[in-house]
C-alpha cells in the first residue's frame, strides 16, 4: 500500500473522505457470524483513517492491509441514488458493483447465460431502444395502448431475426429464447421509469406518481389560521322534493334533479368558512364566489322547522364564536383546475377584492387538496347516506332504495336540507377532530389566535358589500341617435339599460362607459364614464326591472328566444314566462332546478343595496304600475266599446226584421 492514504487522493468528496458523515447500519439486523465480520471490517477501517499503522490494524482486528484498501475504496463508492455507501460497503456479501459479463474470463461457465442479456442490448442498441420504447409506449412503435410482456418478446425475436441471428447464438440458442431474461430487464425498466410505468395503469396512476411526494410540495407548514384555504364542490348524494306552482295556480310536488354543495375549509385548524348550494347541472363562476362570499361575510344562521334538530352550543362558524375574525380573509386559496375556477370573476374578486393567490395545483391530483376531500367523505357518511332518499356512493350501493320515491313519500325536501347542511356544518366545528388531535375546529382556531397573536386580515371597511363579490366589469357603448331621436341608453345582454341622466347626456353617444355587474341580479347596471367618474346607475328597460334574476336565467331566456321556443310581449314580465315554460317541460327534474333556482334569487333581498339603486327600481316599479292601470282602462273601455257595438247591432237586427 502507498504512503498516502486513500481519503488523502485528490477529486475525493467531503462525504467520501470523512465517515462521520457516511450512511450507517443496523447492526442488530445482521447474523452472529456476519455481525462480527462487520465489526471487524468496521474497526479496520476507522483504524485507518485514524491513521494507525498498518501493522496495529492487522493486529487487532485480523483486516489485512491489502483487504483494507478493498473496503475502503467500497465505503467511498457511490450507489445508484448518487449517496456515499459509507459503512454499508462493509456489510458481509453486499454486491456493490453491477455485474458485467467478461467473455475472456478463464473462471467464465459457458453453460450459464448470467449477463448474456445485458451485452446483447449492448451489441445492439437498436433491439434496446425499441424494447424500451414498446413498453414505456414511445415514439409510437405500436398501436397497441399497453402492449404485454409476451407480446414484446415476440416482436423482440422478430427483431433478432431481421437482424440474421442465427439459432447458435444468443437469445436464439436459449430454451426460453430469452424470454426470462427480457422480464427481468423490464422489471428494472419500470422500477427507473416509475412514473412512465404508472401509465401503463391508467392516467390516475401516472398522475399520482408524477406529482405526489416530490421534493417539498408536501412538506409545507400551515400554522397560522387563514394561512390556506381550500375549496371544492360535492355533488350532493340525494334527490329532494320542492313545491312548484303551476301556469293554473296549482301547487305541485316534484324532485331536483341532483345538485352541488360548494365548500371552503381553513387547513390549519379544519374549520368550515363557509358554503353555498348550487342547484344547476355544473356550477360556475359565479357560484365559485357565492361561497367566497359566504366565507367572508358574518354568517346568518337558518331558521329551524325539523322537529329535533338543533345547534350544538359549542358549534358555529370562526365569526360567530370570535368577532375578531368577522370579514377575515384567506391569503392562499387552492382550487382544481375546473374551467369555473379560471372564469374572470373568480380571478378579479379573489386577486382583487378578497386579495388572496388562487393556487391551481396539478391537474387530477384531488390527494392535494386531502383537507377537503376527507370532509366531504364525513358530511356524506354522516348526512346524505343517512338519509332515505340517498343515492349512496354508487348505482350499486345498497343504501340506494328508489331514493326518488322515497324523497316524494317522505315529503323530503330542499328547505329540509339546507336546515341539515347548516345545522351539520355548524356542529362540525365544534366536534373533536382526529386530524387535529381530538380538538375541536372552533377550539383550536381560538388557541392559535389567543397563543400567537396574530390575526388573519381583515376586508377594508369599504369592501364589505355584498354585492362587490358578485362583481363584474366590461365595457359597453353608449348607443342612440340625434336624426332618428333615439335617446342614448346602454345595450347588455339583450337588453336595453336607461336612466333619466343617460338619457340627457347626449354627448356620451359611441363613448363607451365602464359597467359594474352584479351577475346575481341584473335589474340595474352601476355605470362609471371613462375617467372613472361614477356615472350612476342604469335600470333595465321594460318587464327586466320587475323581477331580480342572474345572468344565467337572462342568457337562458335568450336563448330560448332566439330558438323562438318562447316569446314574451312588452306587458310580459320574462321571468314569468321563462318559468311557466320549464313546468310544461317534460324533463321535469332539470326544469326543476332551473325553476327553484329562480325563485330561490327572487326570494333573495340583498342586505347592502345603496339607496340610489332602490330608489331607481321602485321609482321603475311604480312607474310599470301606472302603465298597467292605463292599460287596464283601456282594455275595459275597448270592452265596454265592444259591447255597446254589440248591442246597437242587436237594435239594428229587431228593428229590420
Amino acid at each position: 500500500m502507498s504512503r498516502s492514504r486513500i481519503y488523502e487522493q485528490d477529486g475525493l468528496e467531503p462525504d467520501q473522505a470523512n465517515p462521520e458523515l457516511w450512511p450507517s447500519v443496523d447492526e442488530n439486523v445482521l447474523n452472529e457470524t456476519a455481525h462480527t465480520v462487520y465489526i471487524q471490517r468496521k474497526n479496520a477501517v476507522l483504524m485507518y483513517f485514524r491513521r494507525d499503522s498498518l501493522d496495529s490494524i492487522q493486529h487487532t482486528t485480523g483486516v489485512s492491509p491489502r483487504n483494507l484498501r478493498r473496503l475502503v475504496q467500497r465505503c467511498i463508492q457511490y450507489d445508484q441514488d448518487g449517496v456515499v455507501l459509507g459503512f454499508r460497503g462493509l456489510i458481509p456479501q453486499k454486491n456493490v458493483k453491477k455485474y458485467e459479463l467478461d467473455i475472456l474470463s478463464q473462471k467464465r461457465n459457458k453453460d450459464q447465460k448470467t449477463g448474456e442479456f445485458n451485452r446483447f442490448l449492448e451489441l445492439h442498441p437498436d433491439i434496446k431502444d425499441m424494447v424500451e420504447d414498446l413498453y414505456l409506449g414511445r415514439k409510437k412503435r405500436s398501436l397497441e395502448p399497453v402492449m404485454k410482456i409476451k407480446h414484446i418478446h415476440k416482436r423482440f425475436i422478430d427483431q433478432c431475426r431481421q437482424k440474421g441471428i442465427t439459432l447458435s447464438e444468443y437469445p436464439l440458442n436459449t430454451k426460453w429464447m430469452g424470454y426470462k431474461a427480457l422480464q427481468r430487464y423490464i422489471k428494472q425498466l419500470s422500477e427507473q421509469n416509475f412514473s412512465k410505468t404508472a401509465a401503463r395503469y391508467g392516467n390516475d396512476a401516472f398522475q399520482k406518481a408524477n406529482r405526489v411526494g416530490e421534493a417539498d410540495q408536501n412538506s409545507l407548514s400551515n400554522v397560522y389560521p387563514y394561512q390556506k384555504v381550500q375549496f371544492d364542490a360535492h355533488r350532493i348524494d340525494g334527490f329532494f322534493a320542492v313545491d312548484l306552482v303551476t301556469p293554473d295556480g296549482d301547487l305541485v310536488t316534484k324532485t331536483l334533479e341532483r345538485f352541488w354543495i360548494l365548500t371552503i375549509i381553513d387547513v390549519s385548524t379544519r374549520n368550515i368558512l363557509g358554503y353555498s348550494i348550487c342547484l344547476s347541472r355544473e356550477y360556475g363562476g359565479s357560484d365559485v364566489m357565492q361561497c367566497a362570499r359566504n366565507a367572508v361575510m358574518p354568517h346568518k344562521r337558518v331558521e329551524l322547522t325539523i322537529p329535533g334538530l338543533s345547534y350544538h352550543e359549542d358549534g358555529g362558524f370562526p365569526a360567530e364564536k370570535l368577532p375578531e375574525l368577522e370579514w377575515a380573509v384567506s391569503d392562499v386559496i387552492c382550487l382544481d383546475n375546473a374551467k369555473s375556477h379560471y372564469a374572470k370573476i373568480v380571478q378579479d374578486r379573489l386577486t382583487n377584492l378578497i386579495g388572496c393567490t388562487p393556487n391551481f395545483g396539478p391537474v387530477a391530483l384531488p390527494m392535494r387538496r386531502g383537507v377537503i376531500e376527507r370532509f366531504f367523505k364525513n358530511l356524506a357518511e354522516s348526512l346524505f347516506h343517512r338519509l332515505p332518499n340517498t343515492t349512496g356512493s354508487g348505482i350499486n350501493d345498497p343504501k340506494r332504495n328508489n331514493p326518488e320515491e322515497k324523497a316524494l313519500k317522505l315529503n323530503i325536501t330542499y328547505d329540509h336540507l339546507l336546515q341539515l347542511v347548516d345545522v351539520i356544518i355548524s356542529n362540525y366545528n365544534g366536534t373533536p377532530h382526529q386530524g387535529i388531535y381530538q380538538q375541536s375546529p372552533l377550539e383550536l382556531m381560538e388557541k392559535r389566535i389567543r397563543e400567537t397573536g396574530l390575526l388573519p386580515r381583515r376586508l377594508e371597511d369599504d369592501k364589505r358589500s355584498e354585492m362587490l363579490f358578485m362583481q363584474t366589469s366590461i365595457k359597453r357603448t353608449v348607443r342612440g341617435s340625434l336624426k332618428s331621436g333615439r335617446k342614448p341608453y346602454i345595450q347588455y345582454e339583450g337588453v336595453e339599460y336607461r336612466s333619466e341622466r343617460l338619457a340627457n347626456s347626449a354627448y356620451l353617444l359611441n363613448s363607451e362607459l365602464v359597467l359594474h355587474v352584479n351577475v346575481d341580479d341584473l335589474r340595474t347596471l352601476k355605470a362609471f364614464l371613462p375617467d372613472g367618474s361614477e356615472f350612476g346607475y342604469l335600470i333595465a328597460s321594460g318587464r327586466w326591472s320587475l323581477t331580480a334574476h342572474s345572468l344565467q336565467t337572462r342568457r337562458a331566456i335568450n336563448s330560448l328566444v332566439l330558438k323562438k321556443l318562447i316569446h314574451y310581449t312588452t306587458w310580459d314580465d320574462p321571468i314569468f314566462v321563462y318559468t311557466d315554460y320549464l313546468m310544461s317541460q317534460k324533463n321535469s327534474k332539470k326544469s326543476t332546478n332551473k325553476i327553484t333556482q329562480v325563485n330561490e334569487i327572487r326570494r333573495k333581498k340583498p342586505t347592502d343595496s345603496t339607496t340610489e339603486q332602490s330608489k331607481a327600481l321602485e321609482e321603475a316599479k311604480v312607474q310599470h304600475e301606472l302603465l298597467d292601470k292605463v292599460r287596464e282602462e283601456q282594455i275595459n273601455r275597448e270592452k265596454l266599446n265592444e259591447m255597446d257595438n254589440y248591442d246597437r247591432l242587436i237594435k239594428q237586427f229587431k228593428t229590420k226584421y
